[in-house]
């Protein structure tokens, strides 16, 4: 009879497909390893039979997969963040629609004065005072009768 840290041993190096002498001796002399042999091998060869070789796929074709995967992610995540922040924006609308209906004021000033401001910076340029009033333009009239002091 062999020890179990024998036997613990053996069945390591029968894992590992260590097949030398010492293990061969051990698997004669001992049942319950040669069982342990014998199933590990049967394992062994139903892993094999099931074994499929298959030709990879092209790279392309695996970028382009893993592309159109983070497209997917991207695309669920924007809808999903939107979906999320949608009633907020819409609370934030209403918020400046009542504020700005609060603050609203029926009276038109303000533009009519921006309006008015804008036509006079627009208007063409006025002549000079001096070049209006010329000496032909005035009536003779007496020094005195402009001052209204009178003689």
């Amino acid at each position: 009879m062999h020890s179990k840290s024998q036997c613990d041993e053996m069945r390591t190096r029968i894992e590992r497909s260590v097949e030398d002498v010492t293990v061969e001796r051990h698997l004669a002399a001992c049942a319950g390893c040669a069982e342990f042999a014998a199933l590990e091998r049967w394992s062994r060869q139903v892993l094999q039979a099931g074994e499929v070789t298959v030709t990879p796929p092209l790279m392309s074709a695996v970028w382009a997969s893993i592309h159109r995967a983070s497209e997917q992610a991207w695309d669920s995540a924007l809808s999903r963040s939107f979906r999320y922040l949608l009633p907020y924006m819409v609370a934030v609308v209403a918020l400046i629609l009542l504020v700005g209906g609060l603050t609203y004021t029926r009276t038109p000033q303000p533009v009519l004065a921006a309006s008015a401001a804008y036509a006079a910076l627009n208007a063409p340029e006025v002549p000079a005072v001096a070049s209006v009033m010329t000496a032909t333009d005035l009536s003779s009239q007496d020094v005195g009768d402009i001052l209204g002091v009178r003689h």
